[in-house]
C-alpha cells in the first residue's frame, strides 16, 4: 500500500454520503473513484447511503502511511492553529456539519489533499481553509500532513507533546 487513496474505514457517515454522490454526479473528479462511482451497485442514493453506512462503521486502519517524523512539533502546532477548529483536536471530523476526520489518514493522500485545497480546485473546502494552506511553505505542508496522519497514535502525539512542553 503505497498510501494514495484514502483510508475511508471509520469515516464520517454523512461526509461519505456527500462525497460518493458528489463524485457519481461528476461534481467531484478522480480517476480511482470514477471507477467505483459509475459501478450499478452504487446507483441511488439507497446504495450510497448502505455503503457509507458500512465503511464508517469499520475501525479505521491502525497503520496509515506515515512521513519521516522529523517536524512533528511544527505540523502539531500548524494543526492546532488552522485545523483544530473544524476538524477536532482529535482528527475526528464532525458529523453533523460533513467535516471529514482526518486522523490517521495516509501522508502521502494528505500531501496531495493539502495541495489540491492550497491550490484552490477544491470548492468543496472552505475558503478560510484554502487561505491558510496557500500561504504556507512547502516544508510546512509536509510537517502538517506527517502530523495528521499520526493523529491517533498516542504514543507518537504525546512525544509530539512532551517535546513541546520542553520546548524542543
Amino acid at each position: 500500500m503505497d498510501g494514495a487513496i484514502p483510508n475511508l474505514a471509520g469515516q464520517q457517515r454523512r461526509y461519505l454520503e456527500k462525497q460518493m454522490a458528489l463524485f457519481r454526479s461528476g461534481a467531484r473528479v478522480d480517476p480511482a473513484m470514477q471507477v467505483v462511482a459509475a459501478h450499478p451497485t452504487v446507483g441511488n442514493q439507497h446504495d450510497i447511503v448502505a455503503l457509507a453506512s458500512y465503511l464508517s462503521g469499520l475501525e479505521p486502519n491502525p497503520n496509515p502511511v506515515n512521513g519521516a517524523g522529523e517536524h512533528l512539533r511544527v505540523g502539531q502546532e500548524i494543526y492546532a492553529h488552522i485545523c483544530a477548529a473544524c476538524h477536532g483536536a482529535d482528527g475526528r471530523g464532525e458529523a453533523g456539519n460533513r467535516v471529514p476526520g482526518i486522523a490517521g489518514q495516509h501522508y502521502p493522500y494528505l500531501q496531495r489533499q493539502i495541495e489540491v485545497a492550497a491550490a484552490l480546485h477544491r470548492d468543496l473546502a472552505p475558503p478560510e481553509m484554502t487561505g491558510a494552506l496557500r500561504g504556507m511553505r512547502s516544508q510546512e505542508k509536509d510537517a502538517l500532513a506527517d502530523y495528521i496522519s499520526r493523529l491517533g497514535n498516542s504514543d507518537v502525539l504525546l512525544d509530539s507533546n512532551r517535546s513541546i512542553a520542553e520546548g524542543r
